[in-house]
């Protein structure tokens, strides 16, 4: 196999039409076994419920801690949930796993339009599918949690640029999980604690504001809370202003940061390709 063949990259626009008919056969898959789908969204809903109870009891009589008033704690549980839920698609990480198992990466990488374009696009069907479950399941989410409009209008303005640039980062940092079939002879025990991990630091369970001083700054210098708790809290108000713009701003760099951390594994993936292949 030659890299330079393997590596080629034409025009995003050129290969548009490849792109789009991998994010509709992703649709199809998801449509057709929608089953699982519903199954995990059904799971989150049931996790969406428990929160509301676990920290309605913890409030008890108290109308706010630490400044935070007990429905917006509720809200953004919600949405908070249901978003990770819809930007976490393990599906790709075994296709991927599997084609590497059954050596069958070669072709996808000698195809002319880019593996790592051909993932993504693999990644956006997949939360396409996702977001178009979890919107159809909004009347129970809001019967079993809690949702409600965003603070202000200038709030919902700044949520929908986090919110697209924290479906980036969460794309990239699928992708890195992903990239570690080429290296691992089993992925599933990594996707999991991939998953209980992302799910803490990103503020799912618990939101950031709540996190001992510590554990905060930890959570902020990793990418995780970029891609859930920025948006979310953009959206309840906690992050308003000024504040709003320089989380945003932090999400972009973690875009920028993640692509280059995809790139460089990518590339030394492919030489372990070569070098397994011949």
């Amino acid at each position: 196999m030659s890299v330079s063949r393997a590596t080629r990259s034409d025009g995003p626009l050129r290969n548009l039409p490849a792109y789009l008919q991998i994010i509709r056969g992703r649709l199809r898959i998801a449509l057709t076994y929608r089953q699982n789908a519903l199954f995990m969204l059904a799971v989150v809903i049931v996790q969406i419920f428990i929160l509301r109870k676990v920290w309605t009891a913890l409030y008890g009589d108290a109308g706010v801690v630490k400044g935070v008033a007990l429905a917006d704690v509720l809200v953004y549980l919600t949405i908070a949930n249901l978003q990770n839920w819809a930007m976490q698609d393990s599906a790709v990480g075994s296709y991927l796993y599997s084609l590497v198992r059954e050596g069958r990466i070669a072709f996808d990488i000698l195809r002319p339009a880019g593996f790592v374009q051909q993932m993504l696009a693999h990644l956006v069907g997949g939360t396409l599918s996702m977001v178009l479950f979890a919107t159809a399941a909004l009347p129970l989410v809001a019967l079993v949690g809690t949702l409600g409009p965003p603070a202000s209008l200038m709030a919902f303005g700044y949520w929908l640029p986090s919110l697209l640039v924290a479906f980036g980062i969460s794309m990239l940092l699928n992708l890195i999980v992903s990239l570690g079939a080429f290296w691992t002879t089993e992925l599933g025990a990594f996707s999991m604690l991939y998953t209980l991990v992302s799910q803490f630091l990103a503020g799912v369970l618990v939101p950031l504001y709540f996190f001992p001083d510590w554990l905060r700054t930890v959570a902020e210098i990793l990418p995780f809370q970029a891609m859930t708790f920025t948006p979310v809290a953009i959206y309840g108000g906690q992050l308003a202003g000024g504040e709003a713009v320089r989380a945003i701003g932090v999400q972009l760099l973690w875009v920028a940061l993640l692509a280059g951390v995809v790139r460089l594994i990518w590339s030394r993936a492919l030489h372990r390709v070569v070098v397994q292949g011949g």
